[in-house]
């Protein structure tokens, strides 16, 4: 699966890779850290810093940063665009947090970006060695201004913006990726709910318990069963654009382009002008024949 590289890969090809370790924008597992150190050589990096820009008032807490910022960003860590780049978290519950740097860094025009299937708890099973992180070098320091893509170019990836995401809630298929309780909304609250006709898809019920994606033919039908699949058009959000990159990511994986709605409902949420529907969350499963995934 291109875009996804195993921990038993990485580890063969460590001496070409460029290892990448992003940290979510907020706590996802409670208890302290597992495992001590990290992929020796590994560039630290976060959500909120390194691939996310600055809030606006009309945005989301998390919006995507400028092109040219990701790339001066990259530079300072040594990470150049023609790298062949592996990202990955510590925890298995992060596993969205690669997959929203992937998405950013591939948007900005980084050629080779793969997540590590199964973060740094697969790498430790399969026998790769921790240490120490990477150590600012020269390259880190280095101050001639870094060369944005040329316009157009995003590595494949759609952003969306309001418009769009109501088109596909209503003519393709719009996926939600938040828990329920949010996606269902609360009595009484009007701002909560989700985009009308919009399908409710947890993203973590892609990774199988050991923190690896669940297999290829498992994702598709997953997929196919939100009616995620096909030539009319996709999209996703979640509250901020994180755990709906992995389900950008995983279409990426079975050739499905999903455009993904970085804003999300920390944006959508707070404008009263656009529509909000609350209410059991809906999948489409049940009228959808999967057998032949």
């Amino acid at each position: 699966m291109t875009g996804l590289i195993d921990a038993h890969t990485a580890h063969a090809e460590r001496e070409d890779l460029v290892f990448v370790e992003v940290a979510p924008w907020r706590v996802m597992a409670e208890g302290p850290d597992p495992i001590t150190g990290s992929i020796p050589g590994a560039v630290r990096t976060s959500v909120r810093a390194d691939f996310a820009g600055i809030p606006t008032d009309t945005s989301g807490h998390l919006p995507l940063p400028a092109r040219d910022a990701v790339h001066a960003g990259m530079r300072a860590h040594g990470v150049l665009p023609d790298d062949d780049i592996v990202v990955h978290t510590r925890r298995i519950e992060e596993l969205s947090s690669a997959a929203r740097a992937w998405f950013v860094l591939t948007w900005a025009g980084f050629t080779s970006v793969r997540v590590l299937d199964g973060g740094l708890p697969a790498w430790v099973r399969a026998g790769g060695p921790t240490g120490a992180p990477r150590e600012p070098g020269p390259s880190a320091t280095a101050v001639d201004a870094p060369i944005p893509p040329p316009a157009g170019q995003s590595g494949g990836r759609r952003v969306l913006d309001a418009r769009d995401v109501l088109d596909i809630a209503r003519y393709g298929t719009l996926l939600d990726s938040r828990p329920a309780a949010s996606y269902n909304g609360t009595e009484g609250e009007p701002r909560t709910g989700h985009v009308p006709h919009a399908v409710h898809a947890l993203s973590s019920e892609l990774v199988a318990p050991d923190g690896l994606l669940r297999p290829l033919p498992d994702l598709r039908r997953w997929f196919l069963s939100r009616r995620a699949i096909g030539a009319h058009e996709v999209g996703a959000y979640c509250g901020g654009g994180v755990s709906s990159a992995l389900l950008v990511f995983v279409g990426a994986l079975l050739d499905q382009q999903v455009g993904l709605y970085v804003d999300s409902w920390s944006a959508w949420g707070r404008d009263a002008s656009l529509p909000v529907e609350q209410g059991a969350h809906l999948t489409r499963s049940g009228a959808v024949d999967v057998d032949c995934a």
